[in-house]
C-alpha cells in the first residue's frame, strides 16, 4: 500500500514537472528587469548562462556561455566552447537562465533518494524478520542475534 501511495505521489510529480515545462516554452518573453537580474547574478558568481533566441542566429536558438558588457540595451555572451563572442539585444531574446541545477532541484532529488532508500530498507527488515520467525527463530529486536539467526533469514 505504502508503495502505490509513493508511486502515486512520483507520477504526480512528475506529470506537474512536464505541465509546468510546456507552459514555459509557451510562455512569453521574460522583462528586461528579470534578464538583467538573471544576467548579473550570473556574472556575479561566474557562472554560464543559456540564452533562448526569438530567432535563429547562426542557426542557432539557444547560446551558452559567459556573460559579459551588461546594458540597458542589450548583453554579450562568449561561448564556452568556441570562444566566439555574440553582441545581444534584449528585444532578441526570449528567456535567460543560469546554468545548473537550482538548489530546489537538489534538494528535491535527495529527498526523494532518501524516502525511497528508507521504504525499502523498511521492506528488506520487514522481510528478514519474517523469515526469522516463520523458521522458529526469534526476530533480531528480540534480544537474540546469534549468526545462526541471521543466516537462517538469507
Amino acid at each position: 500500500m505504502l508503495r502505490k501511495a509513493i508511486s502515486l505521489a512520483l507520477a504526480v510529480a512528475l506529470l506537474q514537472g512536464s505541465i509546468a515545462a510546456q507552459d514555459q516554452l509557451q510562455s512569453p518573453t521574460q522583462s528586461v528587469a528579470k534578464m538583467q537580474k538573471v544576467l548579473r547574478k550570473a556574472q556575479e558568481k561566474n557562472k554560464a548562462a543559456r540564452v533562448v533566441l526569438m530567432k535563429k542566429i547562426d542557426s542557432r536558438t539557444t547560446l551558452s556561455g559567459n556573460v559579459s558588457d551588461i546594458s540597458d540595451t542589450g548583453f554579450v555572451v562568449t561561448d564556452q566552447k568556441t570562444g566566439a563572442t555574440s553582441q545581444l539585444l534584449y528585444a532578441d531574446v526570449r528567456e535567460v537562465h543560469q546554468k545548473g541545477m537550482k538548489k530546489g532541484e537538489i534538494i528535491a532529488i535527495g529527498v526523494v533518494t532518501f524516502v525511497v532508500f528508507i521504504v525499502d530498507l523498511s521492506n528488506c527488515l520487514g522481510t528478514v524478520g519474517a523469515r526469522l520467525i516463520a523458521e522458529g527463530g526469534s526476530h533480531p529486536s528480540d534480544g537474540d542475534l546469534t549468526q545462526n539467526h541471521w543466516r537462517a533469514g538469507f
